[in-house]
């Protein structure tokens, strides 16, 4: 499995927590399906998922700051937890640039989201990136 699909495997089962309401573990195991996963993915997964959660209420409060008005409530949840896994690769993951975070997160909502997703996806993270400088990498846009 490749970052790609482990960070495509971690936005399935956000998703699952939550619109689902699925138990973290099971929304994990169902996201990887039959895939083979190698041990590097499943530390990714296993770091990111349970990352996402416990950082949730700050994740989503820089969220709302970014999406000035959209509420949480209002965004697609294909959109909603796309930015949640963004937001959280960009504050809380070291080796993944911001650029490459943002581009991953433009290509995801391509393939899930509607028409609008990736412009939305991409304004948001672009305006966290200035805000936070960029401190990682290209900002992507």
């Amino acid at each position: 499995m490749t970052r790609r699909e482990a960070r495509e495997a971690a936005f399935v089962a956000l998703f699952q927590i939550d619109v689902g309401r699925a138990a973290m573990e099971s929304a994990i195991k169902a996201a990887v399906g039959s895939r083979r996963i190698d041990e590097r993915s499943l530390d990714y997964l296993r770091k990111v998922v349970p990352g996402v959660i416990e950082h949730r209420p700050d994740i989503d409060q820089a969220i709302s700051k970014l999406a000035i008005g959209w509420s949480l409530d209002r965004m697609g949840a294909v959109d909603r937890n796309l930015l949640r896994l963004a937001v959280y690769e960009i504050s809380h993951l070291d080796d993944v640039p911001v650029g490459a975070a943002i581009n991953e997160a433009v290509s995801l909502a391509k393939k899930f989201g509607d028409e609008d997703s990736g412009k939305f996806i991409n304004g948001i993270l672009g305006r966290l990136a200035r805000m936070a400088g960029a401190g990682r990498g290209d900002a992507g846009e």
